[in-house]
């Protein structure tokens, strides 16, 4: 039996702000060493030094959290680092010191991607014949849209995973481009990484064990308006 867990999260873009530190662009998170996650900390430095690309992390299962039914937590910082950093490799490479699980590489596409050693990849590696977008206004509509696709519904029921599914509370304009379009052949994550191509941000993949099953969440976040059609596709603004 597949869950869903709706989670609510509000666009990064609108309601953040950066804070960005003498001529030499040095960055500092806003939280100024209270205690966060793995996973706050690093999107807000996504956010902050205006970044693309995807974080997977491993967290443990919690159930009942305030409206959330099934939450994945990634680890606790009690102390993050409070910079100033000079980029987003920077920031990563102080919380790995903490967290040694956490690593980073940046792609030949510029997309800077976060991993944790504990996480399998099998889910996003799982294939797709086709993912029709229709007017996502947002990137975790879009990132439904996958998740919905027949070979991850299936494969989630054969590997007894639970599907965490996250609705973002619409915050983009009317008038904000929307994607649409197809894509063939392709992985769930060169699919997510259609869509920060064109919400530009990061895919955050989560996943725990609970009991004898697995949990997994994917949800996305925007650092800047949406716009740019995903690179190798037919989808695009509409």
């Amino acid at each position: 039996m597949i869950r869903q867990t709706t989670v609510f999260v509000f666009s990064q873009w609108l309601v953040c702000f950066a804070v960005q530190v003498g001529l030499a662009q040095e960055f500092r998170p806003l939280s100024k060493g209270s205690p966060t996650t793995v996973e706050n900390f690093l999107q807000e430095m996504f956010f902050l030094t205006g970044t693309s690309g995807s974080v997977i992390l491993s967290g443990a299962c919690k159930d009942g959290a305030a409206n959330v039914d099934k939450a994945v937590i990634s680890d606790a910082l009690p102390r993050p680092p409070q910079g100033p950093f000079q980029n987003l490799g920077e920031a990563i490479t102080a919380v790995s010191q903490l967290a040694p699980p956490i690593s980073w590489a940046l792609d030949k596409r510029g997309l800077m991607r976060v991993s944790d050693n504990r996480v399998t990849d099998d889910v996003l590696r799982v294939a797709l014949r086709r993912v029709h977008f229709t007017k996502a206004a947002d990137p975790n509509e879009a990132i439904h849209t996958i998740l919905s696709a027949p070979e991850v519904q299936e494969y989630f029921k054969q590997n007894h995973i639970e599907e965490g599914t996250v609705r973002m509370m619409p915050m983009n304009s009317r008038d904000a481009p929307r994607l649409s379009g197809d894509l063939q052949n392709v992985t769930v994550a060169e699919a997510l990484d259609s869509v920060v191509k064109f919400f530009p941000g990061l895919w955050i993949y989560s996943e725990c064990t609970s009991g004898s099953a697995r949990r997994v969440i994917v949800r996305g976040a925007e650092v800047g308006p949406p716009g740019g059609p995903p690179s190798g596709s037919h989808a695009g603004r509409h």
